[in-house]
């Protein structure tokens, strides 16, 4: 078979890492031939160049104009696009190095999969998401889609090694993207809660130190964004760990007109009745802290009145992670003929993919990988669904998976032949 050749062909790290790199260059390059002009530029941009300017860490909360000192947005990133600027650098160079974060981020995927199939599997993965488009779309957009997948790619390598030989050096890493993650996207706090309960579940005789190393690694993180949280307290006189939008994005995703994505549908006496009381409460409430609060507990009070209503919406946002949400590829201006390739490719993925992650031997790497999904369609259901939760946190997987589950399905059809 072809896996076979290939485990031939890398039989020495030199000719493995020489392969790495030889197909990782000849991507770059092509998508650098293939580079474009994003479609969409995100609010980390706007507010370093509100930085670069002088005006500090400022920007307009959602349903307002006025431009004003913020915690709407997670810092990291910020400062990533102020650095590219302060040195004269303008968004293309925003967009290569999220292409190289992909490439990095392949790297490790591959690593980790190296650990669990053959040689020739990992790399046939290797390959195939390498040439995984949507990730190509995604990574070279101005927003830090790009090192978002390289931070979840190790930080799933760095879980598996914790299970399988937790060290100092492992749980201080895992402590530094933890905190690099919060800083770049806060859902990744949901996603420790999740982490920690798979560690829990199957670390066996090792389950108390491995929880004191776990807390170690959270602690790390905590004292990572301490600054940040306290320049948040002393600007709004609140407690903000790094960001204040998880309010509007729940409300976002439970209201009357939510429609399980970013885009809201047609207006409702409801609705109207909301929108007025939230702008009367805003126009009384300029800070973005309290009215994030608010947002919050209007959308917690429309589940609580529509408890119907709520459980449709979240099983749409359901099916909307996993198969194909109605606006998608809108924030890259993806084609008819894109839409539908995705669409065979998804349904591809999710056969084998599955198939091939219940195929695999070790129970705690399924389980990680499982609550790696769990976790991606939490944060889809709770608040709303955008392409980037599966794309970033299942796709690079099921690309792999699928791999081993084809190899797999090809040896059982041999095995009942014989």
């Amino acid at each position: 078979m072809l896996f076979d050749k290939l485990n031939v062909l890398i039989n020495t790290k030199r000719k493995e890492r020489l392969m790495l790199l030889g197909v990782s260059f000849a991507i770059f390059i092509i998508q650098l031939i293939t580079l474009r002009p994003p479609v969409g530029i995100g609010e980390p941009y706007w507010i370093a160049r509100q930085l670069a300017a002088g005006h500090g860490f400022t920007y307009p909360y959602p349903f307002d104009l006025v431009w004003s000192a913020t915690c709407y947005i997670p810092p990291l990133y910020v400062w990533f696009h102020a650095a590219i600027i302060e040195f004269g650098g303008g968004l293309i160079v925003s967009q290569i190095i999220g292409l190289i974060f992909f490439h990095v981020a392949n790297y490790y995927f591959y690593r980790f999969f190296r650990k669990i199939t053959s040689p020739g599997i990992a790399l046939s993965g290797f390959i195939a998401l390498a040439l995984y488009i949507p990730l190509w779309l995604l990574s070279q957009k101005p927003d830090p889609d790009g090192l978002n997948l390289l931070l979840i790619a190790l930080t799933v390598f760095f879980l598996d090694d914790a299970m399988e030989r937790p060290n100092r050096k492992i749980w201080i890493g895992l402590g530094i993207l933890f905190g690099i993650q919060i800083l770049v996207r806060p859902d990744i706090l949901m996603g420790i809660c999740f982490f920690g309960i798979w560690l829990l579940i199957y670390s066996g005789t090792e389950r108390k130190k491995k929880l004191i190393g776990y807390i170690g690694s959270i602690a790390i993180a905590l004292l990572m964004v301490l600054p940040w949280t306290i320049r948040n307290y002393e600007v709004f006189n609140s407690f903000v760990l790094v960001s204040a939008n998880s309010g509007f994005n729940f409300y976002m995703g439970n209201n009357p007109q939510a429609t399980g994505e970013f885009p809201q549908g047609l207006a409702t006496p409801e609705s109207n009745a909301i929108d007025s009381a939230r702008s009367q409460y805003f126009r009384e409430h300029t800070s973005p802290v309290d009215r994030d609060s608010y947002l919050y507990s209007v959308g917690k009070q429309w589940i609580f009145d529509h408890p119907k209503d709520a459980l449709k919406l979240w099983v749409k946002k359901f099916y909307f992670h996993w198969w194909q949400r109605e606006e998608a590829g809108g924030s890259i201006a993806a084609s008819g003929w894109m839409i539908t390739g995705y669409k065979i490719v998804s349904l591809f993925l999710l056969i084998f993919g599955f198939y091939g992650l219940f195929s695999l031997k070790s129970k705690s790497r399924k389980a990680l990988l499982i609550t790696l999904f769990l976790y991606s369609t939490a944060i889809s259901v709770i608040f709303f669904t955008q392409s980037r939760h599966r794309a970033i946190k299942v796709d690079p997987y099921l690309v792999t998976l699928s791999i081993i589950g084809i190899d797999a399905a090809i040896k059982k059809l041999r095995t009942n032949n014989s």
